[in-house]
């Protein structure tokens, strides 16, 4: 008798098992998204001029940025928001979200500088890194608003399970827009203070070194004044004993006489007199004017580390500058 072939019995029971299960079990959809949340962010400049840093820091005052909150600004993040939302009030009076907008625009203004070519290479490198920081502090800025609105979106997806009429989720949604729009507003507060604490310390040692060349640069200055009044007083006293000396000249002409007669082993009285006046006039003259040259040779070395002194202060006032 010949062989059959095998008889496969399972196949189309197994086909139909999957195939009822298909119709009648399918996963449900995922829900639908009611929340939306869109966000842009551009970037606008400002015109910075001037080739040294105090001019450049001259030329950003008078561009005049500030603050929602009047505070004097290098760089500035401004927000704009607004909402849309509609809900369906049902037959057994509750309200059930259709769809909500949030909507953020930001807008970040940044100096820019026009002269880049024109600067020397110090302050072009001091420049970028000073316009990288000021970048840095806007672009976290940024974050805090991006950050607070998608929280302010989960914030506002939870209001779907509440079973409430039209007029009390419309409460409910002002009070989220308008709390989570202000803890945005202290986030951003609380990162202005902890920045300006983070400057001030970095200023910190260079206003230390600053003070130090400061004291000795008004010592420098109170000692030159010292000096100066000394070196007045000095050319009267000498001014005065010259004319004194040129009296005693004109003396011992009138009695027939000069200095050539003062080394004399024994003048005459008179003339004796008159020379020993001459002497102690021109040994009081002499060391008027060694004072005078000693004055003169501190004052020197004072004026040199004066320059030096003030030279140091300009470039620490630099450095604080760009440690804005």
């Amino acid at each position: 008798m010949p062989a059959r072939p095998p008889i496969r019995l399972l196949s189309l029971p197994l086909l139909t098992l999957f195939a009822f299960w298909g119709c009648t079990s399918l996963p449900p959809s995922p829900p639908r998204e009611w929340v939306m949340l869109k966000t842009s962010s551009s970037t606008q400049y400002y015109s910075v001029r001037g080739t040294t840093g105090g001019a450049i820091f001259d030329a950003i005052d008078r561009n005049g940025l500030f603050d929602n909150e009047a505070r004097r600004a290098v760089g500035l993040t401004s927000a704009d928001w607004s909402i849309d939302w509609k809900g369906v009030e049902t037959q057994r009076g509750s309200c059930r979200p259709e769809s909500m907008t949030i909507a953020l625009a930001l807008v970040v203004t940044l100096p820019k500088h026009d002269q880049l070519n024109d600067l020397s290479q110090s302050v072009r490198t001091n420049w970028q890194r000073f316009a990288a920081r000021v970048a840095a502090h806007e672009q976290r800025h940024v974050d805090i608003y991006l950050n607070g609105a998608q929280k302010m979106k989960s914030r506002m997806e939870g209001t779907a399970t509440r079973t409430s009429p039209c007029s009390e989720l419309e409460s409910t949604v002002r009070r989220i827009w308008e709390s989570q729009k202000a803890e945005i507003e202290r986030a951003q507060n609380e990162f202005h203070l902890e920045d300006e604490a983070r400057i001030r310390e970095g200023q910190k040692p260079i206003q230390a070194r600053l003070g130090v060349n400061q004291t000795r640069l008004t010592a420098i200055n109170s000692e030159i004044r010292g000096l100066d009044q000394t070196l007045d007083n000095l050319k009267r006293q000498r001014d005065r004993t010259r004319a004194e000396i040129g009296a005693v000249k004109a003396e011992l002409a009138r009695s027939g006489s000069s200095l050539a007669s003062c080394p004399q082993s024994r003048p005459p009285s008179g003339i004796q007199t008159l020379c020993q006046q001459y002497n102690g006039l021109v040994a009081a003259y002499n060391a008027l004017v060694e004072q005078d040259n000693g004055a003169v040779s501190r004052r020197n070395s004072l004026a040199v580390e004066h320059n030096r002194v003030v030279a140091v202060i300009n470039d620490l006032l630099e450095d604080l500058n760009w440690a804005r």
